[in-house]
């Protein structure tokens, strides 16, 4: 079962409407995060690592389908772990 850490070199900023925003520290990129993202990436930086971790805690937060879940998961960790701010541990 695939594990996916924050990277070190990346930190988050939360802010009071709900959005929050990543900065790579070594690249000095920078990734703005809607609502759903937060919660997401607060999951992961909560030790909830995998992808089923992450549905089931999507789907206790969110009034969304099991399907609607995994997909909005998978899509946020593959742009993640594309943009170097997650790794993938398998």
């Amino acid at each position: 079962m695939a594990r996916y850490e924050p990277d070190p070199r990346v930190n988050f900023t939360r802010f009071d409407e709900g959005e929050g925003v990543l900065l790579h520290l070594e690249t000095k990129s920078y990734y703005t995060l809607n609502a759903t993202g937060v919660f997401i990436w607060e999951q992961l930086e909560a030790g909830r690592r995998t992808i089923e971790a992450l549905v089931a805690a999507l789907l206790d937060h969110y009034e969304v389908t099991q399907e609607e879940a995994e997909r909005q998961v998978r899509a946020f960790l593959e742009e993640l772990e594309q943009e170097g701010l997650v790794q993938r541990q398998v």
